[in-house]
């Protein structure tokens, strides 16, 4: 009977939350829908959509939280309806087409979703005693864990009913399955999510005389009880654990706290984590009232304050080897925020943790709006960056750039990285001494006179090189003649722990295997028959041998390699194989490979 009850009581929130975000819920369709047409047609890019959709669905929550705190006029609604609608509108238009690969979109969306959500959490926090921000954090993240937990649960129980139906009844088409999972996910997940949002006190609520609010009240503080197992969890298990794990960081930086310190990429990393530790754990402490959680509430925010400095120092040091990336300008944003975090949290009353929330908003959309977002300033530093370094090497004449070989290796290292991350960001049209159709990975070489180097270690000649077939060209392969395409990936580490694999495959209904053995660093390819018998072997060394060889001879482009370059044929009296190579590369302690074989049988 509770079973039925509670269940009722679910469907009848997720009723109420449909009438409560009409809006969201028209966009959640919208979204819905947009899946399942990209699951039909996955070669599509409809990015631009559906970061609209996502986009509009978040403002029309944050409008209705607008509304329910400081409105009573349905008029105010709907003028913050349309204003929702109006800014996906513009969001729509400003981003422009090529959205699905476009780094800059991307993240600048996802800042701005991860913002959006801050203010759905914060604005029902605003000037209210009961609902502070550490509350309304509580309940957002345990409707976030019991969204989870209910969508997993019911995608496991749809996914068992269609695999026991395709084995054992009839044979179901797999898209028939991603729909159902994109309905869970993209309809029941946030609607539920949303049914379990309080009805906070606002505008409305002022009005209604402390008598009639009580009954209301004591609906809402059952909203914020903190679970007998998450104060277990965070008091006896979670403390404890950062205590240790700041004694620990604390003593890195003790033992270690020297020149190279600063610029070690583990500790960027280590100070990150651990300052998005302590901030969550400490609003979650804020609901607790025990010793554990009034300790931490008093110490940790204290200790929080100069290890983020410590990661700002760093990340700022880090700046003078690479450059401002847009992760890094984002690392430095973050330990800002970490820094006015731990003083708030420091010297102000947990009543006043909302302050924080206003310095994520201001930080969040500083980090996108230009000309001061992540991505103008990494680009014209990144850009700048690189024209200084080919300055100080004397490879910037006349606006043009000189190759040259003898180049010092970190600074080798230094223009191989910031031209990947040029290249890699469409940024090489705005950089005005490169070529307009230049590509880093096949004109990288003839460009700079060297090749791309991103170790340390200074590799022996023919050794630490790289090759690669260039798709780019549109490489055409006769097959006439062939029987079988067999796509072979090789990998050898000193840690290399998997000798032998084999591919099975039929060639006119006879069963046949490729065994790819290892000998030394390098593989054997064998090709038998059903009963075991060798038909053919080549060992692979010989592919490297041949085309490092020829690169190294004939001096043809490493990286622009033609399909004559990349065809290597070996044959006997049973069978010919042409093996064309997608990808090599080798080191002293590591060779790997993208083969494609095509096999005849005589």
């Amino acid at each position: 009977m509770k079973f039925k009850e509670s269940l009722w009581k679910a469907y009848k929130g997720m009723g109420r939350s449909i009438s409560r975000y009409p809006l969201t819920v028209l966009f959640l369709i919208a979204v819905a829908g947009l899946n399942s047409f990209m699951i039909e047609n996955p070669r599509e890019d409809y990015a631009r959509y559906l970061f609209t959709f996502l986009v509009g669905a978040m403002l029309s929550i944050v409008g209705q939280m607008i509304y329910e705190r400081f409105f009573t006029q349905l008029n105010a609604r709907y003028l913050l309806m349309g204003g929702a609608v109006l800014l996906a509108t513009g969001y729509y238009f400003a981003v422009g087409p090529q959205t699905l690969y476009n780094i800059a979109i991307s993240v600048k969306t996802g800042v701005a979703l991860f913002a959006l959500m801050i203010a759905f959490i914060w604005i029902p926090s605003i000037k209210s005693v009961k609902a502070p921000f550490h509350r309304s954090f509580l309940s957002a993240l345990k409707a976030f864990f019991t969204t989870i937990l209910f969508s997993g649960v019911l995608a496991a129980g749809i996914s068992a009913i269609f695999y026991a139906t395709d084995y054992l009844l009839f044979n179901i088409d797999y898209k028939m399955l991603t729909h159902l999972l994109n309905i869970v996910g993209s309809l029941f997940a946030p609607i539920y999510f949303l049914s379990m949002t309080p009805m906070y006190p606002g505008k409305r609520e002022e009005m209604i005389p402390d008598e009639a609010w009580a009954k209301r009240g004591e609906t809402l503080e059952r909203q914020f009880i903190v679970p007998r197992f998450l104060e277990v969890l965070i008091s006896y298990i979670i403390i404890p654990l950062t205590a240790i794990y700041t004694l620990i960081l604390v003593v890195y930086v003790v033992m270690n706290i020297r020149g190279e310190f600063w610029t070690d990429n583990l500790l960027e990393p280590l100070l990150v984590s651990y300052a998005i530790i302590v901030i969550i754990v400490y609003i979650l402490a804020c609901n607790l009232e025990n010793k554990f959680a009034d300790l931490f509430r008093k110490i940790f925010p204290k200790v929080l304050i100069p290890i983020v400095v410590f990661q700002t120092i760093a990340s700022f040091l880090k700046i003078r080897e690479m450059g401002v990336t847009h992760g890094r300008y984002y690392v430095i944003l973050f330990g800002i925020f970490a820094t006015i975090a731990g003083v708030i949290f420091s010297f102000m009353k947990p009543k006043h943790n909302g302050l924080i929330a206003i310095a994520l908003l201001a930080l969040s959309a500083i980090s996108i709006i230009p000309p001061i977002d992540a991505f103008t300033v990494s680009k014209n530093n990144q850009i700048g960056f690189l024209e200084q370094k080919l300055i100080e090497n004397d490879m910037l004449v006349n606006n043009a750039i000189v190759p040259k070989s003898d180049v010092s290796l970190s600074d080798k290292i230094v223009i191989t990285k910031v031209a990947s991350y040029i290249d890699n960001m469409g940024y090489n049209k705005e950089v005005a001494y490169l070529p307009s159709d230049f590509n880093v990975y096949s004109d990288f070489s003839d460009t700079y006179g060297f090749d791309m180097t991103y170790s340390e270690t200074d590799y022996p000649q023919g050794e630490g090189e790289f090759v690669y077939l260039n798709w780019d060209a549109d490489p055409v392969l006769g097959i006439a003649n062939f029987d079988v395409m067999v796509h072979q990936y090789l990998y050898y580490s000193e840690v290399e722990t998997s000798p032998v694999e084999t591919t099975d495959f039929e060639v006119d209904g006879q069963p046949y295997q490729l065994e790819k053995r290892l000998d030394g660093t390098y593989y054997v390819l064998t090709v038998k028959d059903a009963a075991g018998e060798e038909l053919i072997a080549y060992n692979t060394r010989e592919v490297y041998d041949t085309i490092f060889e020829e690169a190294a001879t004939s001096g043809f482009d490493k990286g622009n390699l033609t399909t004559e370059d990349a065809t290597i044929t070996t044959e006997n009296d049973q069978i010919r194989m042409n093996i064309l190579v997608n990808s090599l590369e080798r080191t002293p302690d590591f060779t790997g490979g993208d083969l494609y074989l095509f096999i005849e049988f005589k």
